[in-house]
């Protein structure tokens, strides 16, 4: 009997362990190859370096005046795609995290 506890008592740490720790470094993981993936494409880091630079060398002052505004703009909607990409996985992060302890208060409200 002792080790038919003993071994339920494993597989449950080994499920914690999965649940709250492997799991979530996973999804923090993928969320930072997400952000990485998607600056390939938005170049925001790309535009925050060449923020005072005007666009395709063209150093005069409608390149300067058209490249600082578009470059802004390029930004702000990239930080906006990322602070998207962050709302869903911290969503979905706290859901994984919460639905352990939703089910176990649900089962104990429903056993009564």
């Amino acid at each position: 009997m002792q080790i038919f506890r003993a071994l339920i008592l494993d597989d449950l740490i080994d499920f914690l362990d999965f649940w709250f720790h492997h799991f979530p470094q996973r999804i923090i993981r993928n969320f930072f190859d997400q952000i990485y993936l998607w600056d390939k494409n938005l170049k925001v880091k790309v535009h925050l370096r060449n923020l005072s630079k005007p666009l395709y060398g063209d150093y005069t002052i409608i390149g300067y005046l058209i490249a600082f505004p578009y470059r802004v703009l390029r930004i702000f909607f990239g930080f906006l795609i990322y602070f998207f990409i962050f709302v869903f996985y911290l969503i979905f992060l706290l859901g994984w995290l919460l639905l352990p302890i939703f089910l176990l208060g649900y089962g104990i409200l429903l056993s009564k």
